[in-house]
């Protein structure tokens, strides 16, 4: 039995899902939330402490899900169900296949994105198919209210130390650990994998790949 790691943007989802999701706001949000929403986004981009790097998907999460202050749990699912519902031409449907390849071989999978967690939750339930999810955290009151604060981007080496952790929680050290991935940031997951497959990567990232002996899926 063995631990597979897939990630989401480029791998499972052949786009980005910050885009599907400000394409999906276009009928959630007014003309107001988005003039708010662009203020925020300027503003953060402004009121960095000097010398930091501007992470743009960063502060344009925080500014789009501001906006969605005060929504429910059960709101918050209906809005990343309905982002799938009309996208859901972009799954790497073949990637799906080995999804479940390794669950009829009793593998245990983990979609571990930088993507949110409630959209990655979905995601599993829409495919049905029995995995765990490790994404960007949204956060909520103790009520289940959406407070419109996002946690830390769930990447690079966070991956491999929320990972760790699953593993631990899991009784799970020990077990060979597979990782699906197509970006250069998850070069410490994919080194940390015992099996490393590349999805779909870009030419700079294909050479990377073929230098490290990493398999190569393309589709």
């Amino acid at each position: 039995m063995s631990i597979v790691t897939v990630d989401f943007d480029g791998t499972l989802y052949k786009h980005n899902s910050v885009k599907a999701m400000l394409k999906a706001g276009k009928k959630v949000f007014t003309l107001k939330q988005w003039s708010l929403i662009a203020i925020n986004f300027l503003s953060g981009c402004v009121n960095r402490d000097k010398g930091d790097k501007i992470d743009l998907r960063v502060i344009l999460l925080k500014s789009f899900f501001y906006q969605m202050k005060g929504k429910s749990v059960e709101e918050m699912h209906a809005f990343f169900g309905a982002i799938l519902n009309t996208d859901r031409q972009n799954i790497n449907y073949n990637l799906v296949l080995r999804i479940k390849n390794h669950l009829e071989m009793g593998d245990r999978v983990i979609i571990l994105s930088g993507a949110l967690q409630p959209f990655l939750e979905e995601v599993i339930r829409q495919l049905g198919i029995r995995a765990d999810a490790i994404g960007t955290s949204l956060l909520y009151d103790e009520s289940g209210i959406c407070t419109g604060e996002i946690g830390r981007i769930n990447r690079g080496t966070d991956k491999v130390e929320k990972l760790k952790l699953w593993i631990e929680e899991n009784d799970a050290s020990g077990e060979p650990l597979w990782a699906y991935a197509d970006s250069e940031s998850d070069i410490p997951l994919l080194e940390f994998a015992d099996k490393a497959v590349v999805v779909n990567p870009t030419e700079t990232m294909k050479k990377i790949a073929e230098s490290k002996g990493w398999e190569i899926f393309i589709n």
